[in-house]
């Protein structure tokens, strides 16, 4: 079959394609950069999606559409109500005038009664999709597990600290699945003579959150520690200073109101059971890769905020705390005489503070860490010609530029693979 996948190059997205495409369907990705993608695609970007009145057009020939598309917190001008209700609506309405033959629409479980915005505008979607007279499959998966989720990702990070944090008791119920669970059900949805098909996607057995988080210690291959306890409050405020989306107010919402199902349903359309994460995954152990990404993936954000604040507690002392005189001499032994020097002490320090806060904010991170990288190699350069002594400075002002560079390159790197 001819098949096309919104969302082909996120983490569902993703797995599906792959799996179609293994199983010998002529698979498309409808993706927002379709020329950087290494197969079949088209342009659909949800994040822009309107009155797309080449929509109909590009679903032309389509048997099966897969709307794989989720965000789990609004971001640059992604809200949940444009990503998760009115761009779908669009699709699906599109979907039905090209006649694809069936809409297959990655919801969530706990959509139906769920209060947040994640959960409504899923819903909304969901529900005007059973309105068409389309042949549909909506499912809802828990918490999907995997290589490359984000989710996982998290998990295993907040697993490796010293003490593992928890909200509340940790008591809390979610089912999760794996990602391979997950295609050999769209797999098999897709020659199906269902007309109709919904289902809860769950692991064989429920697990509270904190054996989640101690399960993902011990696949880690690290000793028992102990839990921590973790106010709720400012939620918002911690998942945008570790950039982390997944923390935010609502998913500790989402976390508290439990996550699980019968998997019954889901293990006769199968014909197996989905086995259990700790039954699956905390089985094995994970390898010296993925031990090495968890220890590092809240390094991340702490650099950026270690960065950032070196940058602007450099500015402050330079214009306000350091002995104006002493600041004035060093800029004199680079040739810089009055009236510049002054000035160009406080624009100095202006840009320093101005950088920090970049940097914290995380805007344009990627070419804020280049610039930053070349500023501190041009300022060595010059000291290094122009008061070459300070290198035998017993503090070290321009030695340690060597580490701060390093730094800045490791977070650099590490952007460019979150």
């Amino acid at each position: 079959m001819k098949i096309l996948i919104v969302g082909a190059t996120g983490f569902i997205g993703s797995a599906i394609y792959q799996g179609l495409k293994l199983a010998g369907h002529e698979v498309i990705a409808g993706i927002r950069n379709p020329e950087a993608f290494e197969d079949k695609a088209i342009k659909i970007d949800f994040s822009s999606l309107k009155d797309d009145i080449n929509l109909v057009q590009k679903l032309q020939d389509i048997d099966i559409v897969i709307n794989a598309v989720g965000i789990i917190s609004p971001k640059n001008g992604q809200s949940f109500k444009q990503m998760h209700t009115s761009a779908p609506i669009m699709l699906f309405d599109a979907a039905k005038k090209a006649h694809v033959k069936r809409i297959i629409q990655i919801s969530a479980l706990g959509t139906k009664d769920g209060t947040t915005l994640y959960h409504t505008s899923k819903h909304k979607a969901d529900s005007y999709l059973k309105s068409l007279s389309i042949d549909y499959a909506i499912l809802y998966p828990s918490v999907v597990y995997g290589d490359d989720g984000k989710s996982t990702a998290l998990f295993q990070s907040l697993a490796s600290l010293p003490m593992v944090p928890i909200i509340k008791d940790g008591s809390q119920i979610i089912q999760p699945i794996d990602i391979k669970d997950l295609v050999q059900t769209v797999i098999k949805i897709v020659p199906s003579n269902e007309k109709n098909i919904e289902l809860n996607l769950v692991g064989e057995k429920s697990i509270t959150y904190k054996a989640l988080l101690l399960g993902f210690r011990k696949y880690l291959g690290l000793k028992n520690t102990k839990t921590i306890s973790l106010p709720t409050i400012g939620t918002n405020i911690i998942g945008k200073i570790l950039d982390e989306p997944t923390i935010n107010h609502d998913n500790i919402i989402m976390l508290n109101q439990g996550n699980s199902a019968d998997v019954k349903p889901l293990s006769d359309f199968l014909g197996y059971t989905p086995t259990s994460i700790e039954d699956n995954l905390f089985q094995k152990r994970a390898n010296n890769a993925q031990k090495l990404f968890a220890s590092l993936y809240l390094i991340r954000p702490t650099l950026r905020i270690v960065i950032g604040f070196v940058w602007i507690w450099s500015g402050i002392v330079s214009a306000f705390l350091y002995p104006q005189i002493d600041a004035l001499k060093l800029l004199h032994e680079v040739g810089v005489s009055a009236p510049l020097d002054l000035p160009l002490l406080y624009i100095s320090a202006f840009l320093d503070i101005t950088i920090g806060i970049i940097t914290l904010m995380g805007y344009k991170l990627k070419p804020m860490l280049l610039f930053q990288i070349i500023v501190i190699l041009v300022y060595t350069i010059i000291l290094t010609f122009m008061a070459p002594y300070h290198w035998l400075h017993p503090f070290g002002p321009l030695l340690k530029n060597i580490p701060l560079v390093v730094t800045i390159y490791i977070l650099l790197q590490l952007e460019r693979y979150r």
